[in-house]
């Protein structure tokens, strides 16, 4: 019976053994059972991280999309203020263009209104030593018949004359032709 006591000595310390390894094994899988409920903790952690991410990107892609239209939006606007811009300018340029001939036809005018009264104050000047030379003839000259010598006379002191300049004016002026002074 030693054999079989040993044979069972054994068999108990085997089992003994394998109690042992069962005890191990279920500490283990006891482990690994806390481990894996950790990991889906931390996998319910990373999916809710996870779909908290996807819906940041959703609502960021969201804002990016209203961001280009409203880029979009003012780069039109700009294009269209450009466009009123270069209008304006344009009309401001004809305008300018426009008031630069009529200044120019205005001096143009201009030198010919000065250029008339220059030739009109000459042909005065020449009218006037005319008369005077005329005047002069007139008075100097003797008369042989006595009624002309009176009318000449008479029409020279009935004749207007400058209070300003002397010079002798025709009945009807009421300004002077060469001063400008009134009579």
């Amino acid at each position: 019976m030693t054999s079989e006591e040993d044979y069972v000595e054994r068999l108990e310390k085997i089992i003994d053994r394998q109690d042992s390894l069962l005890t191990q094994l279920d500490a283990k899988f006891n482990q690994q059972d806390a481990l894996n409920e950790y990991l889906v903790k931390k996998n319910g952690y990373l999916e809710e991280d996870i779909q908290k991410h996807r819906d940041l990107t959703r609502d960021m892609n969201k804002t990016v999309t209203q961001q280009r239209k409203v880029v979009e939006n003012l780069k039109n606007e700009l294009e269209e203020q450009l466009k009123i811009q270069q209008k304006l300018h344009k009309d401001y340029g004809d305008v300018i263009k426009q008031l630069t001939d009529d200044l120019e036809e205005e001096q143009e005018k201009n030198e010919k209104l000065s250029k008339r009264q220059s030739e009109l104050k000459a042909e005065i000047e020449k009218l006037k030593k005319a008369q005077t030379a005329q005047a002069k003839i007139t008075t100097d000259q003797p008369s042989n018949n006595t009624y002309y010598g009176t009318l000449n006379q008479k029409t020279i002191k009935d004749k207007k004359t400058c209070p300003e300049c002397g010079t002798t004016a025709n009945d009807g002026d009421l300004f002077c032709q060469s001063c400008g002074t009134k009579l």
